[in-house]
Parts: C-alpha cells; structure tokens; sequence
C-alpha cells in the first residue's frame, strides 16, 4: 500500500493528521528518531513529507518511505554536480534531470531514516537505481514530474 497527496505546504502538518487519523482512526502522537525522522509507535504504518515553496506531498506506505520534492527554480546547479560520480554525472543534462537525481537520493535518504549531513555523499543515482556507499539498494523509485517540478517516492523492497 502507497498513497501519494498533494497539498499546499502551509497547513501540511495538519493535512499529516488527517491523513493518518483516516488510516489509524485516531490522532496518533508524531515521535522522532535521533536523526529527526518522523514516526509512530505501535503501528506499521510508515510516512514521509516533503515541501518546496506553497507546494507539498505526503507519501504514506506500509514499508518505509521516503518522498522529496523540488520545484524548479531555473538555475544552474553546476556545483552540485560537480561533486557527484562521475556516472552520475553524464546523466545530468539539465534542471529537470539534476532535480530527478537530487530528489531520488533526498527521498532514499529519508526512507533510510538518515540525514543528508551523514549520508549525501555516499549516495548515488545513477540508471534509475540508488547506491549507498556503492552498493545497489533494495529499493523502488517513483518518479512524478510536473510542470512546476519533481516529487520522488523512495520504498523499501
């Protein structure tokens, strides 16, 4: 089970609970982990939140979940990229594609529970699939482009 909603980025903490009262029946109290990750005792249920500008999304899943969203800004990320591998690297033609990758490893990132302080560096995305520390990962990737940017959904296999 994976639901993906899109909502506007003020009130999304709200639009949270609703979301998770609907699945649970109640108003669960949020926890998080040393690293910050949200979650909830007692229950399988997994979820993860993103927000770029007035925009957001909520993934909820029962298997960890991760889910980022960038919008496009129009603006070369050059530096960024410069740090990737260099595999990575050639698939990056643009804003589009450079969003594409930086949202697969933000939503991987967050569905391992991580923080991209400890972890960016050694993620990739390179061919449609994630590398932590140059070790394919069990993971499905979902991608979803708009007009106005990406929203990508990392779920552990």
């Amino acid at each position: 089970m994976n639901k993906l909603y899109f909502t506007k980025a003020e009130g999304i903490y709200d639009r949270l609970d609703g979301i998770l009262k609907d699945f649970l029946g109640y108003s669960p109290q949020i926890l998080r982990t040393e690293n910050g990750k949200p979650y909830i005792d007692g229950t399988p249920l997994h979820f993860s939140l993103s927000h770029s500008g007035r925009h957001g999304v909520i993934a909820v899943c029962d298997k960890p979940v991760g889910v980022d969203l960038e919008l496009f800004k129009n603006k070369s990320h050059s530096l960024m990229i410069s740090g990737f591998p260099e595999e990575e690297q050639v698939e990056i033609g643009n804003e589009k594609d450079f969003l594409a990758h930086w949202t697969a490893r933000e939503a991987f990132i967050k569905m391992k529970g991580s923080t991209l302080a400890k972890s960016l560096k050694s993620t990739s995305y390179t061919g449609g699939k994630i590398y932590f520390e140059g070790a394919e990962q069990a993971c499905a990737i979902y991608q979803h482009f708009t007009e106005h940017g990406v929203v990508t959904v990392c779920i552990a296999d």
